[in-house]
């Protein structure tokens, strides 16, 4: 079964190293790497160590752009729970070599990747989806609702990037 390697050092508490990453891409299974570190050398550095076929998933939503021209191939995304046409436009856009559309959306979404992170994940998420009317933004211990001040971030965010009807 394929794997692919999350590197999340800001929930794992460890940067996993691109030596580290080699190390683990010689076994045939393990097939590409969830980036979470937003240093936009990485791609390069993993691409020169493992060769191009390792997949490489950014895993910050306000890097992924510039991710995609180091090398990346795309992006395990949290924003794409509340905009996934958009997100799914910008990556064709960016494939097809339109990279101004691509700008463009990323410019739209911008406010909203920043929000999805104003409190622990997935509490912003569940929220803005509720926004949408697709659930409600009720969570379960021990994760709580978001604050009635990052409420009214999200919202705005949402509202900016015509999220919302």
């Amino acid at each position: 079964m394929p794997i692919v390697i999350y590197n999340i050092p800001g929930r794992c508490v460890v940067d996993m190293s691109v030596a580290t990453m080699a190390r683990l891409g010689k076994f045939p299974n393990i097939v590409g790497v969830k980036d979470a570190t937003a240093d936009l050398t990485r791609p390069f550095a993993t691409r020169h160590a493992i060769g191009d076929d390792f997949c490489q998933l950014s895993g910050e939503d306000g890097t992924v752009l510039a991710f995609l021209n180091e090398g990346g191939h795309g992006c395990i995304s949290v924003t794409a729970n509340v905009a996934p046409k958009l997100l799914a436009d910008m990556h064709n856009a960016w494939m097809k070599g339109d990279h101004a559309t691509a700008r463009r959306i990323q410019d739209q979404l911008m406010p909203v990747h920043e929000a999805m992170f104003v409190e622990t994940n997935p509490c912003p998420v569940k929220y803005a989806v509720s926004l949408q009317g697709h659930c409600s933004g009720e969570m379960r211990l021990p994760l709580v609702e978001v604050s009635k001040e990052n409420k009214e971030k999200i919202r705005g965010a949402m509202e900016t990037a015509g999220l919302l009807a």
